[in-house]
């Protein structure tokens, strides 16, 4: 076993539930597809004529209806997260443990990667 099996061996052990209830890393063949999460009904945009102004309570409505969009953007995005993130089910539905277990995520395809790279190198001389 050379150098880099070893180290890329060691590499997929760092990522134990790597294979566990979830399928192949996103973009390998049969990865798991990213589907929208369901939207609520939402507070719809007053809009008017150029020129008139928004009421009180038009600019009101505006405010309620931009920040359930931000919301749900967020939560979209968590929910992606958990859909490509190998260590994470839909049952963990905290932020902190979602950003932390992506992080380490990324920090183990970068091993990976660069292990990989180093093994291509390699055998290209």
């Amino acid at each position: 076993m050379d150098h880099y099996q070893q180290q890329l061996d060691a590499c997929h052990a760092e990522m134990p539930a790597a294979a566990a209830g979830k399928e192949a890393a996103p973009g390998a063949a049969g990865s798991t597809t990213i589907t929208p999460a369901t939207t609520k009904p939402r507070v719809s945009r007053v809009t008017k004529k150029k020129g008139e102004l928004l009421t009180e309570d038009e600019k009101k409505a505006n405010h309620i209806a931009s920040e359930q969009k931000r919301r749900q953007n967020i939560r979209t995005g968590y929910d992606q997260l958990i859909q490509i993130v190998p260590t994470l089910t839909p049952s963990q539905r905290s932020e902190a443990l979602i950003l932390q277990k992506t992080v380490e995520y990324i920090k183990y395809l970068l091993m990976e990667r660069e292990i990989l790279e180093g093994q291509l190198k390699d055998s290209s001389h």
